[in-house]
């Protein structure tokens, strides 16, 4: 079991739970990247305008191709497709209120470390990040919280 942080926007993430959350994509230039997901990994969904933690995201399927426009790319290339795909379920999906704020993790999470504390958001440039298995646990145990809570 392996945990990937996407990195998304709000809207990115409405159209996905609009898919029942039964697939996610990645962007063309993820695909080495998209090459070590396996099924049994998490997607970590990080909404980026709310800097926020929204979702986890249990992975089924191992890689495929499509070119079928599905979500929305608000940077340099508004024609991408996310031709990466997964096959994916909810595992924990909090109401829009109860979404964790990254800032509580930035000192809680190995993946942060890589850069100055003051820095830490640079851990968020890009779309996706492989995290450690320390950090999937944390990020697993606050959001069964949250959504108990």
């Amino acid at each position: 079991m392996s945990g990937w942080l996407i990195i998304s926007s709000k809207q990115n993430l409405e159209i996905t739970a609009r898919l029942g959350y039964a697939s996610q994509g990645l962007k063309q230039r993820h695909r080495k990247r998209s090459q070590e997901i396996e099924p049994g990994d998490f997607f970590f969904c990080y909404i980026t305008g709310e800097q926020k933690l929204a979702a986890v995201l249990e992975i089924h399927s191992f890689v495929s191709e499509a070119q079928d426009k599905v979500w929305v790319n608000l940077g340099k290339n508004p024609d991408e497709c996310y031709p990466w795909r997964f096959e994916t379920s909810a595992h924990i999906v909090l109401d829009e209120p109860r979404w964790m704020p990254m800032q509580n993790f930035a000192d809680k999470l190995l993946h942060f470390r890589k850069w100055p504390a003051k820095n830490w958001r640079l851990g968020l440039q890009g779309q996706i990040h492989a995290l450690r298995d320390e950090d999937v646990t944390t990020l697993l145990e606050a959001f069964s919280k949250a959504k108990q809570s």
